[in-house]
């Protein structure tokens, strides 16, 4: 299953259902489960957001530097399967996020 948050990396169905079904493990009620469900994925995009704002500013940092040393938005968007544009604005987030 690829995201368009990361192009080029699939998660595993098998993982992804393992882990779903650990988080639910025992839990018949439909309510509890709802709960349950609705806190482990609340849980896992504030893991995505945080994990979002760690490549911004990797790629922030790739893209600083002397001329020599930086990678421009066309290298960086070579390297990571995102459009030209898409790089630029990861960097611009990750330059705020670097201070």
């Amino acid at each position: 299953m690829t995201t368009d948050a990361a192009p080029g990396f699939e998660a595993e169905p098998q993982f992804v259902a393992a882990e779903v079904a650990n988080c639910l493990d025992g839990i018949t009620d439909p309510w509890e489960r709802y709960v349950r469900a609705t806190a482990g994925q609340a849980h896992h995009d504030a893991v995505a957001a945080a994990l979002q704002k760690e490549r911004d500013k990797a790629l922030a940092a790739l893209n600083t530097g002397t001329k020599d040393e930086r990678l421009s938005y066309e290298a960086l968007a070579d390297r990571t399967a995102l459009t030209r544009s898409g790089v630029q604005k990861a960097v611009e987030r990750g330059r705020r996020e670097l201070g």
